[in-house]
């Protein structure tokens, strides 16, 4: 019997949800914090994120928060390149999202929507990514951040 990757997702979503509320007593789950710095041809940005580095924080991500800071985001790293897509389910705010290669590259950004009553949409990247990261919608254009841009992470 095949699982539908929808199915999985949820799953392996609703796996490392519990797995963290368990673990960590039922206190707020604590990201790693990181800078991440923009290079677009000559204009450089910083913003602060958090970095989702294990399945079970990347599971979580963006969830249940009411809002976000628009200069703010979730850094997902991966171990390898991957395929994995992303949804919204009890995410609150409309989000972008733009897929990174290994080399710190963006090849591609989403927008993304809320979505309160699954079947939730599943956004996937066009081609493999090794980075993803999640912003306020709006985000890219405030900052004239597009296609090619380049991304470091400082880890703090």
């Amino acid at each position: 019997m095949r699982v539908p990757t929808r199915w999985l997702l949820f799953l392996v979503s609703i796996l490392g949800l519990t797995l963290l509320i368990v673990f960590s007593g039922g206190e707020e789950i604590k990201f790693p914090k990181g800078t991440l710095i923009f290079h677009c041809g000559d204009r450089e940005l910083k913003i602060n994120v958090e970095i989702a580095d294990t399945p079970s924080l990347r599971s979580v991500g963006l969830m249940y928060r009411k809002d976000v800071p628009y200069d703010y985001g979730m850094f997902f790293v991966f171990d390898e390149d991957t395929t994995s897509g992303f949804w919204m389910k009890n995410t609150y705010i409309p989000l972008e999202i733009a897929f990174i290669d290994r080399n710190g590259v963006i090849f591609e950004i989403k927008k993304m929507k809320p979505c309160f009553q699954e079947p939730c949409e599943v956004y996937y990247s066009s081609h493999p990514y090794r980075y993803a990261l999640e912003v306020k919608d709006g985000f890219f254009e405030r900052h004239r951040i597009g296609v090619g841009c380049k991304v470091k992470l400082v880890r703090k």
